[in-house]
């Protein structure tokens, strides 16, 4: 057997990255070694108890830490939530135990640190929250940028329009300062942003198999039915996006996306357009506004940025590959009152 490859996935739990860290554990294909939560659309310390109360869900608690993240953005103040798509709590309906594992005193930045030593050439970060962690990581020790095999993480717009202002996407508005340390710090990214997982939607047809699989996707589809109603009341037509399990997919496989290479730098001093993430693409064989040397370094700091939906059928993949690691669905929400999930 080929050995799996060792992780960390960087959240801010959140429905859909609930329901990523479902689908990462149900690929089989990696070694989870942290769970590393960051504040985003909830506040840090809420986050963090989600994070621990989906490990427990999810049955890793005793093998995978969960660590505390970056209580507030690099530079500002904390920005809002998003409660109105995730829920007051940020797990829709559901109120989940928290887990009976120790609480680790490492933080989520330390944690990337240490990881990244360890699995030197090796490690794959996935952050589908705002870097603000990554970014830490980073002013204590640059170092983490060569240290990481890849990383892949949910945000941005590159050629479409932002899902919090019309320019930017939630995760770099949340912390743009974050967000423009990391990408012009030579980590070898994949940017999955709103052109590919606005590309890949959960359908009504999708929650039904998700309902008739069984319990162990109970939680799950309860969630996603919350994350869906949120969209349609936002003027959608009752399909949600799948954004950050796109992400952790794209970690295994890229043909779930269209990648170009090409620098994205992020705008963090207007607040018109803050944490829009300007792309631009290396084919395009040109040097921009040559008067300033500085802009000249930045744009070569380059990765790789999703533009669209690749050939390979990432929401029939999300579909069939959670039923593959069974939630226990253990708490309170619309479906099981009595709090008695089963694995």
């Amino acid at each position: 057997m080929t050995p799996r490859a060792p992780i960390v996935l960087d959240s801010d739990p959140g429905i859909d990255d609930a329901v990523a860290l479902q689908y990462l554990l149900g690929t089989g294909l990696w070694d989870l070694k942290a769970y590393t939560s960051v504040g985003g659309n909830l506040p840090a310390e809420q986050t963090y108890r989600n994070a621990r109360a989906l490990a427990r869900a999810m049955r890793i608690d005793a093998d995978v830490p969960v660590h505390r993240g970056a209580g507030r953005p690099l530079t500002r103040l904390p920005h809002r939530v998003a409660a109105d798509f995730h829920g007051p709590a940020g797990l829709g309906d559901e109120t989940l135990p928290d887990s009976t594992a120790a609480h680790p005193t490492e933080s989520s930045a330390r944690t990337l640190l240490r990881l990244s030593r360890e699995y030197e050439g090796e490690l794959t970060v996935c952050a589908t929250g705002p870097l603000t962690n990554v970014a830490v990581a980073l002013l204590e020790d640059p170092g983490f940028a060569r240290r990481v095999k890849k990383f892949v993480f949910m945000g941005g717009a590159a050629r479409v329009p932002g899902n919090i202002t019309p320019v930017a996407e939630f995760n770099m508005w949340a912390d743009p300062d974050s967000a423009e340390l990391v990408l012009s710090s030579g980590i070898p990214f994949t940017m999955v942003d709103l052109d590919a997982s606005h590309r890949w939607l959960f359908t009504p047809a999708d929650l039904a198999a998700l309902e008739a699989a069984g319990p162990g996707t109970a939680l799950a589809a309860r969630l996603l039915r919350v994350y869906m109603e949120a969209y349609r009341r936002s003027g959608g037509d009752g399909t949600c996006p799948l954004h950050d399990p796109l992400a952790v997919g794209v970690c295994a496989d890229e043909s779930f996306v269209t990648l170009a290479e090409g620098a994205v730098i992020v705008e963090s001093a207007a607040e018109l357009t803050r944490g829009q993430t300007v792309f631009v693409p290396s084919a395009a064989g040109r040097v921009y506004y040559p008067e300033s040397p500085a802009l000249t370094a930045r744009a070569r700091l380059t990765g790789r940025v999703a533009l669209g939906a690749g050939p390979r059928d990432f929401s029939k993949d999300f579909v069939s590959t959670l039923p593959l690691w069974p939630g226990t669905g253990t708490g309170t929400g619309p479906g099981d009152e009595d709090g008695l999930g089963s694995v």
